[in-house]
């Protein structure tokens, strides 16, 4: 590499720009980029094609995607989030810190008819919009038959059954 103030020499100068004709070729034709290297530089061989195509320094390391992100809750708490660094309204994060505390823990549903009390557990990787609209259709049933059947319904329909 050139030092502050020194200039590199004519036959470093011509390896880099070798090197990047390699790279820009091998983009655009990988079959035939070899060939027309060795059309244009007679004496360049294989070995240095290859070694102009490896890579100098270490890949770039990426951020890893959160292993929440398959459970249900998790959407909803990053929305939460969001709109607490715009509103900086203190309960939304105080609803997205009880989330994160159930994430892994499958949805526990309770439904009441005539005095008698069901519940149904209900897996955690179910998207928590689902649940939702499941509890509200409990609510409009009138009998233990008809929640029996809407929640057979409902673990068909989502593939999470328990």
């Amino acid at each position: 590499m050139s030092r502050k103030g020194q200039k590199f020499s004519p036959e470093r100068l011509m390896k880099i720009r070798r090197l990047r004709k390699a790279r820009r070729l091998y983009k655009l034709e990988p079959a035939f980029a070899l060939i027309n290297l060795q059309r244009e530089y007679p004496d360049y061989t294989q070995e240095q094609f290859w070694d102009d195509l490896r890579r100098r320094s270490r890949p770039k390391k990426k951020k890893g995607k959160s292993p929440l992100t398959r459970f249900g809750r998790y959407r909803r708490m990053q929305s939460l989030l969001a709109r607490y660094l715009t509103t900086k309204d203190e309960s939304l994060i105080r609803q997205a810190e009880t989330l994160r505390l159930h994430m892994t823990k499958p949805y526990r549903v309770l439904v009441r008819i005539k005095g008698l009390t069901r519940e149904f557990q209900i897996s955690a990787l179910t998207p928590i919009e689902r649940v939702e609209m499941l509890t509200q259709q409990f609510r409009e049933c009138t009998s233990d038959q008809e929640i029996e059947t809407l929640y057979n319904e409902f673990l068909n329909t989502t593939g999470y059954g328990n």
